[in-house]
């Protein structure tokens, strides 16, 4: 197979680890051997270089991939819950009632709304 080359990046999700490395999967229009599509990169970067293993996977063949890990016992109870909340677009709602991963106004107006209530 010819080199693969990226001709434009559409879209990043990105978990920072410790010591300057990151986990990232990008959305990128990609080519080789006069052909372009559409495909997903699973990398990984360490000071901002790119190691040199890479997945890219078209997203049908991405689900396939999943499906069959989920069949196959890869990923725990937890885990698969957290992805249904997360593609059900819904938020813990522990975390949202301490406020992390909110707007951070957990205690805006917290005076007015004690004194208001025990008046």
């Amino acid at each position: 197979m010819s080199k693969m080359n990226t001709l434009k990046h559409m879209a990043v999700g990105v978990l920072q680890w410790p010591e300057g490395e990151e986990a990232r999967i990008e959305r990128n229009l990609f080519e080789v051997d006069g052909d372009t599509f559409e495909a997903l990169r699973f990398c990984k970067n360490r000071n901002g270089r790119h190691n040199r293993v890479h997945l890219v996977v078209r997203e049908p063949e991405f689900v396939t991939l999943f499906q069959e890990a989920v069949k196959n016992g890869v990923f725990g109870q937890e885990t698969l819950d957290r992805l249904r909340a997360v593609l059900a677009g819904e938020s813990d709602p522990f975390l949202d009632v301490i406020g992390i991963g909110t707007d951070g106004k957990l205690a805006e107006n917290i005076d007015e709304e004690l004194y208001r209530r025990g008046a």
